[in-house]
């Protein structure tokens, strides 16, 4: 990891890496977001996450971790909640 800050209420973090590296990806982004969910169950003002990758960024907005917390709460299945928030991660390519 490079830096980590909060901007408007979203966790920035920037990482090394690479869309192309699959799971590895997946699992730091995995990391990056449980982190931020923390952090919001202890009461800091984290609304929505952004992790900054050498060519891109992955953008999880408000308004979908609002939805999530209420999946949560409902006791949705962890890999049905896991499905969903990459179907609402966006990935928003870096002009090169």
């Amino acid at each position: 990891m490079h830096s980590a800050y909060l901007q408007d209420s979203m966790l920035v973090v920037s990482i090394s890496g690479s869309l192309a590296e699959g799971d590895s990806l997946l699992k730091h982004y995995g990391g990056i977001f449980f982190v931020a969910v923390d952090s919001i169950v202890a009461g800091w003002d984290v609304c929505g996450i952004a992790v900054e990758l050498d060519e891109a960024t992955l953008v999880f907005l408000m308004c979908d971790m609002i939805q999530l917390f209420e999946w949560i709460s409902e006791g949705s299945d962890d890999e049905a909640i896991a499905e969903w928030v990459l179907d609402h991660t966006r990935v928003i390519r870096d002009p090169e």
